[in-house]
Parts: C-alpha cells; sequence; structure tokens
C-alpha cells in the first residue's frame, strides 16, 4: 500500500487513508464477513426467539447469570446503581464481585435489550469478537486472509472456547474474547514499536477486567508474559521493547481501576480472600485420559444422547480443535521455514498444555505456595485455551503453506490414510462390544471422586451400550475425517483448486460440531410464578432458605440466607457454617443445610423452599421466630478472639435476642436496661437506609444484614450524635451504638476504592483519547519516519501482510 508523507496535504492524506481502508475492505472484508456468518449461524433459532436462552438450563446462566444481570440493570434502568446485592448471602457486594460486569461497555446491550435477547447477543457478539481477534492476529503474522479465516474458524468453535456457552459461562466467554486483541498488540510492539500497539493490548486486558472472569485476566497474564519472553529472544532494540511490555498492564490496570479496586475489596472479604484451599483450588486440572478429545471428541459422552461420564466437565477438558484444522496444523509444524517461530509456539504450546495439567503432579504445590494470586483460582484446565489458540495458528500457518504450494510430503499423507483406518478399526473394536479393557476404563472413571455422574448411572444396561456406542461412532467418525483429508492432502499435490476444498471441509468439521452442542431453554421455565405469588401473598421484611435456585432470590426480590456464586462474604459464610455444625475454618460457597438453629433466626430465614420433583416446589415454614431487620439490646459481651465468639454462639443457652456478641467496647456505652425506642425508615436502595430512631437511653441498634468493613453509619443533620460506628455483630451482622434522643443517620456502602477507581480510569481513559485526537501526539502513536503500511505484517519476519 502507499505510504502516507508527515508533510501530505490533508487532502491527500484523506485520499490516501481512504483508499488504503478500501483496498483493505475488499482483501479482508470478505472473508470477515464470511466469519460473521458462521458466528450467527449456530444461534439463529435462539436470535429469533423471544424466549429462548442460550446454555444447558442445569448450568450458570440458569442459575447465576440470568438474575445477577437482571437485578444489576434492572436497577441500573430505574436510576440506581447497585454497589450492594441484599438478596443473596445475607448481602453481599455487587460491583465489587467482577462477574457483574456492570460497566463492561458491551453490557450496555441489559439496557436496551429484553434479557434473553441480550444475553443471546452478548455470546454472539463476543464468538465474533474472539474469531475476528483470531483472524487479525493471524493476518498481522503475515498469512494470507484464507489461512487466517482458517485460524479465527478454528478459535471461534473449539472445544476449550465454544463448549463454555453450553455450560452459560457468560462471563468466561466475555472475558476471552479478548485474548487474541492481547497477543496482537505484542506482536504489533514488538514489529513495530507504535505505542498504538501497547494501547490496543492495554485496553483488551482492560476489558477482559470489565467482562467478569478475573481467573482468564490472571491466566492471560501469564501466558501473554512467557509469550512476550519468547519473542523478545533476539528482537531489536530490546530494551525499549521490554519497556513497552511492562506498561501493558499497569495502563490496564489504571483503565479498569472502577472495576478493579471495587473488586479486589470485595475480594478481600470474600471466602477467597488469601487464596482458595488447596483440595478447592486443584480441582478440575486437565485428566491424561482427555487427550483422546483430541481426536475423538464425543468419546466421553456428548451431553445430548449421552451424558459426560468423564472426570470433571466436559466444557473445561475438551480439547477437540477439528480434525481438518489438527492435520493442517501438523503439515505446519512439518513444512515451517520458519524454525525459529516453530520452536517458539511449540514451547508455548507445550507450557499451557503442562500448565492445565499441573494440578495433577507435585509441581502444583510449589506454584500455589510460591506464585501470588495461582491459590485464588481453580481449574488449571482452563490454560487449555491458549493451547487452543496457538494450534489455530499452527493450523492457519498450514492453510498458508498449502496457498502457498508447500506441499505435504508422500508419507505425510500415507501417514493420515493408516491412522485413518487404524482409528476406524479401533472404533469397531470397541462398539463389538469385545473390549473389556473399555468396560473397565469406564468403571474406574465412573467411581472416580471427580466424575459428577451418579455411579448407578454407569451401571445400566441402557446407558453402558449408548456410551460405548457414542465412544466407538466418535473414533471411527474421526478415522473417517482422516481418511477424507488424506486423499485431500494427496488431491493438492495434483490439482490445487483442492486446497479450497480442503480450507472448506476442515471449517466445516470443526463448525457442524460445535453447532451441535448448541443448548437453550425457556426464560418462563426460571421465573417461578408460583414462588412469586406465594411471596406476595406473604409479605414482610424476612429470608428465604432458597434451595432450589437460590440466585433466582434476585429477579424475585426475595431476600435469600445463600447464593450460587462465590462471592460470599467470609465472615458470613463461617456463621453459616456454624449454624449447620460444620467448622467456621472451612467455609466456603457450597453449604448445605440440614438442620433448624437459633442464628437462622437471628439472619430471618422464614421460609424454606425446594425442588420435591421438576417444576414442584415445597415451600414450608422454618420458624415463626424470625429476627426483624432492626432491634435495639442494651446487654453485650466482647469477645474480641473469634473462636471465643464461636463457642459462644454453639452455646444452646445463648439467646442472641438478650445479648448481642461485639468485638470490641461500643461508644457510647449503652445502659444495662430495656430500651425503650421508636424506628422510621426515611428512605432505602440497595447501597444505604435512611432512618430516624428515638430512643430514652443508650443502646445498640442491631441490623440483621451481613457486615462488610465498607458500611458505614454517617450522621446527618439534626442527629444527636456527630459520629457513629457501624461495628460487626455476632461475628458477621451489624451493630450501631446510639445515645439516648434523637437520631437521624444513613447507612451506606461504598466499596474501598470505588471514587478513586473512577477517577483513575476517567483520567486514564481521557489521557489516551487526548493522544489519539490531537495531530502531533497522534503522529507519535500511529507514525514513525520509517512506517510503511506494507510491513504491517511482518511480525514474526514471514510474508507480507498485503502480499
Amino acid at each position: 500500500m502507499n505510504a502516507i508523507p508527515l508533510s501530505a496535504e490533508p487532502f491527500d492524506v484523506f485520499s490516501t487513508t481512504l483508499s488504503n481502508c478500501l483496498r483493505t475492505t475488499f482483501k479482508h472484508g470478505h472473508w470477515l464477513l464470511l466469519l460473521t456468518i458462521l458466528a450467527i449461524w449456530p444461534f439463529a433459532k435462539e436470535l429469533c426467539s423471544d424466549s429462548l436462552v442460550l446454555s444447558s438450563q442445569s448450568t450458570d446462566v440458569a442459575h447465576q447469570f440470568l438474575f445477577s444481570r437482571a437485578f444489576g440493570f434492572g436497577e441500573m434502568s430505574l436510576g440506581n446503581f447497585p454497589l450492594w446485592n441484599p438478596y443473596s448471602y445475607g448481602g453481599t457486594p455487587y460491583l465489587g464481585q467482577f462477574q457483574s460486569a456492570l460497566l463492561y461497555p458491551l453490557n450496555l446491550l441489559f439496557l436496551v435489550l429484553p434479557l434473553e435477547r441480550a444475553i443471546n447477543v452478548s455470546f454472539v457478539l463476543h464468538v465474533l469478537i474472539f474469531g475476528v481477534g483470531m483472524y487479525a492476529w493471524a493476518a498481522h503474522a503475515g498469512l494470507k486472509p484464507a489461512a487466517a479465516f482458517v485460524s479465527g474458524a478454528a478459535a471461534m468453535f473449539c472445544g476449550s472456547f465454544f463448549l463454555h456457552i453450553y455450560a452459560g459461562h457468560l462471563s468466561n466467554i466475555c472475558s476471552m474474547a479478548w485474548v487474541p486483541w492481547i497477543f496482537l498488540g505484542i506482536d504489533g510492539w514488538l514489529a513495530k514499536r507504535h505505542a498504538i500497539w501497547l494501547l490496543l493490548a492495554a485496553g483488551a486486558v482492560a476489558l477482559q477486567v470489565y467482562a467478569g472472569h478475573p481467573q482468564y485476566v490472571y491466566y492471560t497474564a501469564v501466558v501473554a508474559g512467557a509469550y512476550s519472553l519468547a519473542f523478545l529472544i533476539g528482537a531489536p532494540r530490546p530494551a525499549v521493547a521490554v519497556a513497552g511490555l511492562l506498561v501493558v498492564y499497569p495502563l490496564a490496570a489504571l483503565l479498569s481501576a472502577a472495576q478493579l479496586l471495587p473488586g479486589l475489596a470485595g475480594s478481600a472479604e470474600s471466602v477467597r480472600a488469601g487464596g482458595a484451599a488447596y483440595e478447592f483450588a486443584s480441582m478440575f486440572a486437565l485428566p491424561p485420559e482427555n487427550f483422546l478429545t483430541l481426536l475423538a471428541p464425543d468419546f466421553f459422552g456428548n451431553m445430548r444422547s449421552v451424558p459426560y461420564w468423564g472426570r470433571c466437565y466436559l466444557w473445561e477438558m475438551n480439547l477437540y480443535a477439528g480434525a481438518g484444522m489438527l492435520l493442517l496444523a501438523l503439515h505446519a509444524l512439518i513444512r515451517m521455514e520458519n524454525q525459529g517461530l516453530r520452536r517458539r509456539l511449540l514451547a508455548l504450546l507445550g507450557l499451557v498444555v503442562l500448565l492445565a495439567i499441573i494440578a495433577r503432579s507435585p509441581l502444583y504445590t510449589i506454584l500455589y505456595h510460591a506464585v501470588p494470586g495461582f491459590s485464588s483460582f481453580r481449574g488449571t484446565s482452563k490454560f487449555l485455551l491458549f493451547g487452543a489458540l496457538f494450534l489455530a495458528m499452527f493450523a492457519g500457518y498450514g492453510m498458508d503453506l498449502l496457498l502457498r504450494r508447500r506441499l505435504p510430503g508422500w508419507g505425510f499423507c500415507i501417514g493420515i490414510l493408516v491412522l485413518g483406518a487404524v482409528l476406524r478399526f479401533v472404533g469397531f473394536f470397541i462398539g463389538s462390544g469385545s473390549a473389556d479393557w473399555w468396560a473397565f476404563f469406564r468403571q474406574a472413571l465412573g467411581v472416580s471422586s471427580e466424575s459428577y455422574l451418579l455411579p448407578v448411572a454407569l451401571s445400566q444396561a441402557g446407558m453402558i451400550s449408548a456410551a460405548r456406542e457414542l465412544s466407538a461412532h466418535s473414533i471411527m467418525w474421526t478415522g473417517a475425517l482422516f481418511l477424507f483429508f488424506g486423499f485431500l492432502f494427496l488431491a493438492v499435490r495434483y490439482w490445487p483448486a483442492a486446497t479450497w476444498l480442503l480450507l472448506f471441509a476442515a471449517v466445516a468439521d470443526i463448525f457442524f460440531h460445535a453447532k451441535g452442542t448448541v443448548s437453550s431453554f425457556d426464560i418462563n421455565s426460571a421465573t417461578y410464578p408460583e414462588v412469586a405469588k406465594f411471596l406476595e401473598q406473604h409479605p414482610g421484611d424476612h429470608r428465604t432458605m432458597n434451595l432450589f435456585n437460590p440466585d433466582s432470590a434476585m429477579l424475585l426480590q426475595s431476600e435469600n440466607i445463600w447464593g450460587y456464586d462465590p462471592s460470599v462474604l467470609k465472615r458470613y459464610a463461617e456463621l453459616l457454617f456454624l449454624s449447620q455444625g460444620q467448622d467456621p475454618e472451612t467455609a466456603g460457597q457450597n453449604l448445605k443445610f440440614h438442620q433448624s438453629h437459633p442464628l437462622l433466626d437471628l439472619v430471618r430465614c422464614r421460609y424454606a423452599m425446594e425442588e420435591t420433583a421438576p417444576d414442584k416446589i415445597k415451600i414450608s415454614p422454618v420458624t415463626e421466630d424470625a429476627f426483624p431487620r432492626f432491634f435495639v439490646a442494651s446487654r453485650y459481651k466482647v469477645e474480641p478472639d473469634r473462636k471465643s465468639m464461636f463457642e459462644d454462639l454453639r452455646n444452646p443457652s445463648f439467646d442472641p435476642k438478650v445479648t448481642v456478641l461485639l468485638e470490641e467496647e461500643p461508644v457510647p456505652r449503652p445502659e444495662k436496661k430495656a430500651a425503650r425506642f421508636k424506628l422510621r425508615l426515611i428512605s432505602s436502595t440497595t447501597n444505604q437506609w435512611t432512618l430516624e430512631i428515638l430512643t430514652a437511653e443508650a443502646t445498640l441498634l442491631v441490623m440483621t444484614d451481613a457486615w462488610s468493613k465498607d458500611w458505614k453509619a454517617v450522621s446527618l443533620p439534626g442527629s444527636v450524635q456527630l459520629t457513629y460506628d457501624l461495628l460487626p455483630a455476632y461475628h458477621a451482622l451489624r451493630a450501631i451504638p446510639l445515645a439516648g434522643g434523637r437520631h437521624l443517620l444513613k447507612i451506606e456502602y461504598v466499596p474501598s476504592g470505588f471514587y478513586l477507581g473512577i477517577w483513575l480510569s476517567l483520567l486514564s481513559l481521557s489521557a489516551v483519547g487526548v493522544c489519539l485526537s490531537v495531530p502531533k501526539l497522534r503522529r507519535h502513536l500511529f507514525m514513525a519516519h520509517e512506517f510503511r503500511w506494507k510491513n504491517l505484517g511482518k511480525a514474526h519476519g514471514t510474508t507480507d501482510f498485503t502480499d
């Protein structure tokens, strides 16, 4: 393309830029359009429906995101920015729970579209962003547009990305979508040293943070660091390269500070504070046997005709990237001329596979204890996403080689045909029923503590037969694909047009497999009209024990003593674990309720709701004596030691109505006689309560909502007290010492760093905007005197972007 001289007249600059844009559009537009069609096609039914919601009904959209998005963006549409969620876990941070994704720009969809459409469009949009990002990264690396299209399709429909839609992992998909853009920014900076690439990488990281899945942010940082180190070796001006790369994550932190600071504050008080327990954090590592899914994606079940019977969850453990894509990647590994690039990408692929499986080895103990933040997450199998990206890049390189007529050898083609025949034989052998080793293998996995399919299911003859048949079919089908692609690779040697047939066959293979995993449910099945009617008929300032779908309380606007997501405050979780006779030291997000306890009265639990049959919910009273939200008490006991406080709470003779347990002396000190008081609620939102209280003597005002250090009591004009302390009571609830007289106070929640984060994000975004809009600064970002558009694609020293 034509260069743009820095001294050119404005009209010349405009005409040259327009010409460049038109040429680029003509070159890449039809491939990007095809990617768009592929991204939309599998979801056409859901996009056209007024009630269907993407994902399985037994997974996270139906258990979390449907209700979280309804609550958060419903409040925003009413003019309230919800910093606190009163409906789960007796109250819990909402903005501080990263997966709320309140500030994620693309979630504006939830303010303008119906809930079910917004969820569906969000899934589809991020599939497209992911694919286009992979296309752009591959094209920038020098691949021809058709080869970059192969890489984009391989990424979009690979098992480690696409299956998360079935699982309802909305925040996962949204965060994963920006990963290729981060690597594109790194490549661009290393190739050209133009700051615009650093802005691209930092902006993509910031969008990852806002999208709501911190584990992918963390894992991306790990892999991006390894990727940068790999390609810094031999790079010109290494000091400048390193300095630029070190800017990416600090700049991203500034851009995302509005979410990052409240999120870190919320995490510091949650059950994940200080890291998860070793047993929890080491869950969901890649099982070695699941390498079979690289060839036979349905070997362990397809979650449709046969449930997944392997270890952990299929959407976390599926390596399938298409038979054709795998063979193209192998062709690249054999025929790539740039040996340095091949070694780097292969080493990175090996690294992420090792990290995916590492929790099954003693090495994980070192990472768990030595690497900051590594212990905060479970599921190292999520590193497979990056393996899929590197495999997709190899597949693109393989297609690029074919397009440039660097053809496979006879040995490669014959090897594919032989492997295809072997797979067909193995599949037939398994399906014949004489493969006793397969039955032993299935039974061993079925009784594993990591299998979530009931063992009784695997003892049923029908299930065994169906599972065996599907395993056999999956292997035989892959064998047939290998035979087909083997003949295509042979045909390419003599008929160049067969290259295009191979391209579209490889894409069709992975596309139709991914399309077959799409699932959806009717949103009306998650609105629970009978429960809503019961709550309307039984109003009151109480909570429920929602056991059928805990987070549905956000949609039903019924406060719940528990929840589904991992945002539960640690103190509150410890209190509820103690109520169920469990060790508070083991408190986490998973708790089974099996007994009544005075502490359940204290947290205002009035009704228990459980599903007794499909679409049948039983509602029964827990107590007639649930506490009110506000009450006063004069007697108290100071227990600064948490273990001593737990002993008091365990004591059957302890009456929380009579004695308030505190961790420090209250000021003013309550008078030891029955308190007389009147309380008037002036106003309330999710984030604050404004009260007028009249009391004749000093006392303690107790609020039976979960305590957080960021809840404050603020004196209003006309109040008898100038300042108020908001203390933890009973370890996890709230108490405010009051003097005798008239009190006007506001109890409000503002997460630590909220306002600072807003200002940091706005100022850093403004600074970026100024740099991009001021011509002199923009030239430094976009251009250098040696700049030539045609060199844009030489990230790895391969071929030109414009070839």
